[in-house]
């Protein structure tokens, strides 16, 4: 049962305040936070939780790098002025797209 732990609170380091636990699980779409093994391993067996409630797909839409907020301001600005542009993939909190060089 996804909802087990809904009402439990911590602190979100991303937000800077305390969230429910719920908050947690769906913020993403649907599909929870990519930080959520940091932010709850200490309070329950999280891991477990959401190897049990989510699918591998999900798992991996989860657990990918997020994007850079530059990579979201360019897509963000895009649909307001009605041309939808993506941000290049490589635009990854991993990477730069630039091979580390400096241009």
């Amino acid at each position: 049962m996804k909802e087990q732990y809904d009402t439990r609170e911590g602190y979100c380091r991303m937000l800077g305040h305390i969230l429910s636990f719920r908050y947690c699980r769906v913020m993403n779409t649907g599909l929870p936070c990519h930080n959520i093994l940091n932010c709850w391993f200490e309070r329950f067996d999280v891991e477990t939780f959401v190897a049990e409630n989510y699918s591998e797909e999900e798992l991996q839409n989860i657990f990918k790098p997020p994007k850079m907020k530059i990579a979201t301001m360019i897509e963000v600005v895009g649909k307001a002025t009605g041309r939808e542009t993506a941000a290049p993939a490589q635009m990854t909190k991993k990477g730069n797209g630039n091979g580390g060089e400096r241009d």
